[in-house]
Parts: structure tokens; sequence; C-alpha cells
């Protein structure tokens, strides 16, 4: 993966409500897995990727398939983030495909502090 840059959170927001529930699609089995694996709720996930208020963070970066994936951190309170990597428009549909669930407990603002977030 080369060639990360940072998004504008103001315009990834406004790009997210632009999403309805039924365009939202997941990477499966591996989302369903690892939601599992990290007591994750699949509801949580859908609400703020809709509403993204709680968006804090988020960059872009070309996968080793030559795809933009944005990895969009949600802050879900002081001591835990939710980093969501997703796909606008794959294939070429207006879609949101969400490739994992990843939960990290630490302070959101450290990570951010160090120029991205946590792989």
């Amino acid at each position: 993966m080369t060639q990360i840059k940072e998004d504008d959170i103001k315009e990834l927001k406004k790009k997210l409500r632009a999403f309805k529930k039924d365009q939202i699609t997941f990477n499966e089995p591996h989302f369903t897995q690892q939601l599992m694996l990290r007591g994750g709720d699949r509801e949580e996930v859908v609400k703020n990727i809709l509403n993204p208020d709680k968006l804090v963070y988020s960059y872009r970066e070309k996968d080793k398939y030559g795809s933009i994936r944005h990895i969009l951190h949600f802050r879900i309170s002081n001591t835990r983030i939710m980093r969501l990597p997703v796909i606008f428009n794959k294939n070429k549909e207006k879609n949101l495909y969400i490739l994992t669930y990843i939960m990290r407990y630490r302070p959101w603002q450290n990570m951010i502090k160090k120029g991205r977030g946590p792989k």
C-alpha cells in the first residue's frame, strides 16, 4: 500500500450522509467474523456510517489491487475508536463497501498526533 493522504473530514461526512442503508455492503464472511471476534454490533457500524458525527479522522491509501480505500476512525468513547476500512463506489456503483471491523482501545487523540491511525 502506498501514498497515504489525509481526507477532508467535512467533505467525507457529507459524502457518507448521502448513502442509504441498502447501499452499504460488507466483505463477507470476513467482516462478520471480525465483528463477532471483537464484540461489535453491525447496527452500530451502520448507524455511525449513515450519521457520521463521531467521525474524527480518516486517511486514504491505495490497496494492492489499485483501489482507493478510506480508513475511517469513529470516536466511540475517550478510549475506544472504531476503525473501518471502506471503498466508495466499488464496481462503479453507488455503494459503500466495508472491508473489516476494528475496535481500538486507546485514546484517539494520540493516534492523530502521530500523523495517522494505527495499523
